[in-house]
């Protein structure tokens, strides 16, 4: 989990660097702080999920007791879920390290299938064993997500995000042609699953009172089961997945009441975004 913070760090850091070296001239900000806009706000995301798997197939060595051996070549594949998210977020009055949080609760749907096909020898004896089958589990989502943007032009921006998700799984369906549970290694994931992950996003302010975010989200590190060196990847059957999400977020900007938000003379954002003198336009 350090890494993957440190890799997060130093993506801001190497962001900013970078647009600091070519500010050219003021950009104008996706979330006003002129008090222009409300801080919180309503969002909402559908999307798919996908389970991505190993890209080359291996034979693999269950078991090795004496004049026994067990041999067996795992084959999974990913499938397509379904996903919605809906939740609340907050924009940062001095948006210097994060632009805005966000918490939600989401449906989460993954999907996946794995065959595979053995020879199992004992003594003078050999037999080869296959099966096939799959998976379905559903998930209610608790996240909660830190943001940054990094404006490529006026009104589009690449937004990097590290976050926190807390899973239940309230449904799951497994079926299998053959039964080797105990040669096979089969495992699960458990009820409650608990990770930390990042997600990149590539966003559109749409009008002053919407943006749309497409983004691609992924686990780094499971806290809940113990990770294990999988980085996120959660193991069905014999095999290990890594959920993706691919999602379209529609952020809702709203009016203010008043004077929501603080005074730009009083920003240090906005102080510090002023033109560099080294800048030559190419």
């Amino acid at each position: 989990m350090n890494r993957a913070i440190t890799l997060f760090l130093a993506l801001l850091l190497a962001a900013g660097l970078c647009a600091q070296g070519i500010y050219g001239r003021k950009r104008p900000e996706v979330f006003p702080t002129d008090g222009k806009m409300r801080r919180g706000g309503f969002y909402f995301a559908p999307g798919i999920t996908y389970t991505l798997t190993r890209f080359n197939d291996k034979e693999e060595t269950v078991l090795s007791n004496g004049d026994t051996a067990y041999t067996a070549l795992f084959n999974p594949k990913g499938r397509f879920g379904l996903y919605l998210e809906a939740g609340w977020f907050l924009a940062t009055r001095d948006p210097v390290v994060l632009d805005y949080w966000d918490f939600g609760l989401a449906y989460k749907q993954l999907k996946g299938t794995e065959s595979f096909t053995g020879t199992y020898a004992r003594s003078d004896s050999t037999s080869l064993l296959a099966g096939e089958g799959g998976f379905n589990d559903q998930h209610l989502t608790l996240h909660a997500n830190a943001n940054k943007l990094f404006q490529t032009r006026d009104y589009q921006f690449i937004q990097l995000t590290l976050g926190a998700n807390l899973d239940w799984r309230f449904s799951t369906a497994h079926d299998y042609t053959a039964d080797f549970t105990a040669l096979n290694r089969w495992a699960f994931p458990p009820e409650f699953i608990g990770q930390v992950h990042f997600k990149l996003g590539y966003g559109i302010k749409w009008s002053n009172r919407m943006m749309i975010i497409p983004a691609i989200e992924t686990p780094i590190f499971s806290i809940q089961p113990e990770d294990g060196g999988n980085f996120g990847k959660l193991q069905w059957f014999s095999s290990t997945y890594r959920p993706l999400i691919l999602s379209v977020r529609f952020l809702f900007l709203r009016a203010p009441k008043g004077f929501a938000c603080v005074p730009v003379k009083n920003n240090a954002f906005e102080k510090s975004k002023v033109v560099n003198p080294s800048y030559e336009r190419k």
